[in-house]
């Protein structure tokens, strides 16, 4: 297998070697988690005994497994530490020794965040089987730790309910109350350095979610349309402040862009002018994907897109290439675009089938220009 990896330069796991990456810079962007060492030592199996789960003895097995798989990961590890016969069952189900094995980072960050018992095990294997972003048509390589739901990176950078803020800013930006702002979940920031800046947390940092605090909003005025109404009456100063203010609340009171069916994210105008996001990654971590198959997929990222953003970056990128990769009809800005294409995941397959395609990819390997 060696040798036929070095000899072929189209066979998949050359391609994959010399094209593929897992860039360092996108990863750390975001939660990081070290988990602790394994143990050394395995754990005696438990000698047979006497137990009794009192009611729950009376439950059929695939009841009993149902029941399990909607309690949240902390409850499920309490109910698996009572006795023998709560331990079997909880290592019996296979949504539970998935997330266990596959995504212990998430279980961590999650009991960091303060999110141990936000989502059910179902809702975490659920996450993990999932392939596509919840937001557009893209491999979701990223997790939005507060909602379970995966994501990929243009849209943890562009959709507002993907977001977190402060307490403060919740309160001005969706006109909520004092009542409403003690309802809003709390996100305690992991301390350590994001975004692609690596900037570190603020110390003791408690955030909320964007989503939570818009449907507080909603709920508390009655419509969206109300809630945006609100936030005029709070800044019409006519000052530049304000004027920012607003522009901001606008930002986050929207939902997100819908993307149809094979658009792709990238080409969208609406990208252009985000405001920042001063809490960028510090709710999401890298997250990986159960295929139906029992494979894991971390993601993979493409160097030939990187080549063509350095090209075009000194202006060595032919204008019938630029053409087809920005076409002059979705008014968008090059340098977005290809900033965009640079941090896409794929999955294996995706990549293998995009590489084929891939104008800098073809620079690195000129044998996919003969046809892969």
């Amino acid at each position: 297998m060696t040798q036929t990896v070095a000899s072929d330069p189209l066979d998949p796991d050359a391609l994959v070697h010399r094209v593929g990456s897992r860039p360092r810079h996108i990863l750390r962007s975001m939660i990081n988690i070290q988990l602790p060492d394994s143990p050394t030592t395995t754990t005696a199996a438990w000698p047979a005994r006497a137990s009794s789960l009192g009611v729950l003895d009376q439950l059929p097995p695939e009841i009993m497994m149902a029941i399990l798989s909607l309690l949240d990961l902390q409850s499920t590890a309490r109910f698996a530490s009572v006795c023998f016969l709560g331990r079997s069952p909880a290592h019996a189900s296979r949504a539970y020794r998935d997330v266990v094995a596959f995504a212990l980072e998430a279980l961590f960050a999650l009991k960091r965040l303060g999110l141990a018992g936000a989502h059910s095990v179902a809702d975490l294997h659920a996450a993990l089987c999932a392939e596509r972003c919840t937001s557009c048509n893209d491999y979701g390589v990223f997790l939005f730790l507060p909602t379970a739901e995966r994501c990929c990176w243009e849209c943890v950078r562009h959709n507002p309910q993907l977001r977190l803020l402060s307490l403060r800013d919740a309160k001005r930006f969706f006109v909520l109350s004092k009542r409403s702002v003690d309802e809003l979940p709390r996100i305690h920031v992991i301390p350590g350095e994001y975004g692609l800046a690596q900037k570190p947390a603020a110390a003791q940092c408690v955030l909320t979610t964007v989503a939570a605090a818009r449907a507080l909003g909603i709920r508390e005025h009655g419509s969206l349309d109300k809630l945006a109404g609100a936030l005029l009456k709070r800044y019409t100063t006519g000052t530049r402040t304000g004027a920012s203010l607003l522009s901001l609340g606008r930002f986050l009171q929207r939902g997100p862009r819908p993307v149809a069916q094979g658009q792709d994210i990238c080409l969208l105008p609406t990208l252009a002018n985000i405001p920042d996001d001063r809490f960028f990654g510090m709710a999401s971590l890298p997250f990986p994907f159960l295929s139906p198959r029992g494979h894991i997929e971390l993601g993979l990222w493409c160097e030939g897109c990187s080549c063509t953003l350095r090209q075009y970056s000194v202006s060595r990128v032919r204008g019938d290439v630029l053409k087809a990769l920005v076409p002059p009809e979705s008014k968008c800005h090059p340098t977005t675009v290809l900033m965009g294409l640079e941090r896409r995941a794929y999955p294996r397959k995706a990549f293998l089938r995009h590489i084929k395609h891939c104008y800098g990819a073809q620079q690195l390997v000129p044998e996919l220009r003969d046809g892969a």
